[in-house]
């Protein structure tokens, strides 16, 4: 959330805030690893401006919170997890009680260690996770408060400083002055500096002046700082190794990690803006940033992996389909937020407390996205590198291309901004939305699904690349993913692929991923096996063309390609290799269909290799939301392709609901954007009864006997609402949701 929040569009991190808020991800998995996605929230809303959207999601925000309160220990009212809970496993807490008798470890190769307790650790009050809790609750205090609900937000301050109180008492080690594990039940000391220590003052909890002077006493070459650290773990612990006891990917007693690495640069760039160390410096903040970029390479390619080598420019977790992109390391963050220094606020103002180096003489953020604007910054401290009409010898900053300030230095400042800012905040969240009609995180089962006339098989049996992996809403840019369907030794130069949607929709474009790695190697013909396909005919069930394209040359390799449609016209012999001609080009004709065949035809020596096939269609804008357009089941998780959980059907246009069956309908909207009370009409059928959730907030029973519409009064949030349909008992049938 707090990577996402610099992006273009807004919608990608209101979407992934509300599958926590309203679609009940956490509800409907349980919960899995610790998160600070609370404080996120609020950080994310910060650079949005969008106080609006903020405020609707303070109720799922509580919900969520909530769940959490499984993991609270009922004595000491701490929250606890096991280190593996934590994204830790292998860490302090397993080498002291997974030794002999539950000790701590004597010796690695041991027939007396309990490998298991040293690999998951002992369930632990670790500072890192309740300070989430903290930071979370003082959050929803303050959304609370925006939401002008003054006595909610009492309540939630009350709690998050009295977590605060006991997490002081508990996990405060006055000798060390410093964060430590605790484990729960014995309350036995993991005493020890572990870099999550440093965790909480990136939430803005334990900030005290006897606080920071603990944190000090680690940022040194003797205890965290390495050539590519820090260290998870400090280096004189006996238990610290800067290589790895085992093959398994993830040893945190030692190695670097991108996570632990982002939010501890976090705290070194709140105490280097403050001037509240003489020891966590803006120098000692750039030193460790410089570190953690040159980190993220991989021969000399920008690359983040899940753990590296302290010592050693390697990285020590890098496993195919597992490690790649270790999205939550909030690298761009830390870079435009507390390198750069643009400090976001929920005021109409930006703040900048630029952490760059004296040295830097210019430097450059352009049309960076900040409360429905666009931000940039130009610092030239000759007035010589940059050449607009505007700008002059020191920082310029401009919004939307207009010159907004100027000043000869770096120093902190705030700065205003125009009073249409809040318009543009408004509109942006009013643009068009578009849904990808072709995703299915069920496939292979269930609808929409995509077959194929080939299926590339190893050995003759295993089929590593079968074509549901272009439907599963996954598409990763790797240098080889395995996410991907491809026609590689097929006996025909082409292939076709039929893709079958669960009712017939508006159509007028399809788009492909499509792989290249032609200059992977200097082999004959230029190298790999993957390359554009030649040419490409899109056509109905009846064979009717709506697209075709023969040569492709618009066709870019690793990239995302769309194909408009044009007007239906009668299909004919398959495009071959020699064939020339070309159909008119599409200009986006609409068609409207439940099914599509799509011919590829391959390059002479190579051939195609799909990671992705997406539909896209303007967002459904009610009032009538289909049920068989929602997630049904459960998130199965595609790499594994397992079907357990998809306990339904869709049949005579609707979706039936078997034992523990589900469909979730996302982004349902009242016609004029009221939000309040107001009337869901559920129409069904079967035999059976559901509970109809709203936004995982309430549920409601509701029982069919025959064909029937039933209607319920519901509580509409700000935005797009979650409407998830549970089988109770019985085979209900679910056609569709009216809103009003």
């Amino acid at each position: 959330m707090v990577e996402c929040r610099w992006l273009r569009n807004p919608n990608f991190v209101k979407d992934l805030i509300q599958l926590y808020t309203r679609a009940g991800v956490e509800a409907i998995s349980g919960i899995s690893y610790t998160h600070y996605n609370h404080r996120a929230i609020y950080e994310a809303a910060q650079a949005l401006g969008d106080t609006t959207f903020l405020t609707s999601q303070l109720y799922g925000m509580i919900d969520s919170y909530n769940l959490w309160n499984a993991t609270i220990d009922n004595t000491t009212h701490l929250y606890h997890r096991t280190p593996l809970s934590d994204a830790q496993e292998f860490s302090l807490p397993g080498y002291v009680t997974g030794g002999p008798n539950g000790g701590p470890v004597q010796y690695w190769e041991s027939f007396d260690n309990d490998y298991n307790t040293i690999w998951l650790g002992p369930e632990t009050y670790r500072p890192n996770f309740n300070s989430y809790m903290v930071a979370g609750a003082r959050a929803i205090a303050t959304v609370a408060q925006l939401a002008g609900n003054t006595s909610l937000a009492q309540e939630w301050n009350q709690y998050g400083d009295g977590l605060y109180s006991r997490m002081l008492d508990m996990l405060y080690d006055n000798d060390l002055q410093f964060w430590i594990d605790v484990v729960e039940g014995t309350n036995l000391p993991v005493v020890g500096r572990e870099l999550i220590g440093y965790f909480p003052y990136r939430f803005d909890v334990g900030t005290g002046t006897n606080m920071i002077r603990g944190l000090e006493a680690g940022l040194n070459e003797h205890e965290f700082i390495t050539q590519y650290g820090p260290t998870t773990l400090e280096q004189t612990n006996p238990y610290y190794t800067a290589l790895k006891n085992v093959t398994y990917c993830c040893i945190w007693q030692g190695q670097s990690w991108p996570f632990s690495t982002s939010v501890y640069l976090g705290t070194l760039a709140r105490l280097a803006r403050n001037n509240l160390s003489s020891i966590a410096t803006p120098q000692l903040f750039y030193q460790a940033m410089e570190t953690y970029a040159l980190t993220n390479y991989k021969d000399n390619i920008p690359y983040t992996a899940e753990s590296h080598y302290p010592t050693i420019n390697e990285w020590s977790g890098d496993t195919t389909n597992h490690s790649e992109h270790y999205f939550h390391s909030t690298y761009f963050d830390n870079v435009f937020t507390n390198l750069i220094g643009i400090i976001p606020t929920l005021d109409n103002r930006i703040e900048l407390r630029p952490l760059v180096p004296s040295n830097w003489s210019y430097f450059a953020v352009e049309n960076l996205p900040y409360h429905g604007s666009l931000i940039s910054l130009l610092w030239d401290s000759t007035g010589t590198h940059y050449s607009t009409p505007t700008h002059s010898p020191g920082l310029s900053v401009y919004i939307n291309g207009a010159l907004l300030h100027k000043q000869s230095t770096l120093a902190p400042v705030n700065i205003t901004l125009p009073s249409n800012t809040t318009s543009a905040i408004t509109k942006l969240a009013q643009q068009p939305r578009y849904e990808n009609i072709l995703s299915n995180p069920n496939s292979p089962w269930g609808l929409p699904n995509i077959t194929a006339d080939y299926v590339f098989s190893a050995n003759g049996d295993i089929q590593p690349y079968p074509p549901w992996k272009m439907n599963d809403g996954l598409l990763w840019y790797d240098d080889t993913p395995d996410n991907r369907y491809t026609n590689n030794q097929t006996q025909q130069p082409y292939t076709t692929l039929s893709i079958t949607l669960p009712r017939p929709r508006n159509i007028s474009s399809i788009s492909l991923a499509l792989m290249d790695d032609t200059a992977r190697m200097n082999g004959i013909h230029e190298g790999g096996v993957m390359a554009c396909p030649k040419a490409i005919r899109v056509a109905l069930a009846n064979g009717s063309v709506v697209a075709e394209r023969n040569p492709w040359t618009e066709c870019v390799g690793n990239s995302v390609n769309t194909v408009l449609f044009a007007a239906p016209r009668p299909g004919g012999a398959l495009p071959g290799d020699n064939d020339t001609s070309t159909a008119a080009v599409g200009t986006g004709v609409v068609v409207e269909t439940d099914f599509l065949s799509v011919t590829v035809l391959n390059r002479q020596y190579y051939s195609v290799g799909i990671p992705e096939v997406q539909i896209w269609v303007p967002a459904n804008a009610g009032p009538r939301y289909e049920a068989e357009d929602g997630l049904l089941g459960c998130f199965i998780g595609s790499f594994e392709g397992r079907k357990s959980g998809l306990n339904n059907s869709i049949v005579d246009g609707g979706v039936e609901l078997y034992e523990g069956g589900w469909a979730e309908i996302a982004d349902v909207r009242t016609q004029n954007g009221t939000v309040g009370p107001g009337r869901l009409t559920v129409i069904g059928g079967g035999s059976g009864t559901v509970e109809v959730g709203m936004n995982f907030l309430t549920n409601q029973t509701l029982t069919f006997s025959g064909n029937q519409s039933q209607t319920i009064n519901v509580d509409y949030l700000y935005g797009g609402n979650v409407v998830t349909i549970f089988q109770t008992s019985g085979t209900p049938w679910i056609d569709a949701i009216v809103v009003g």
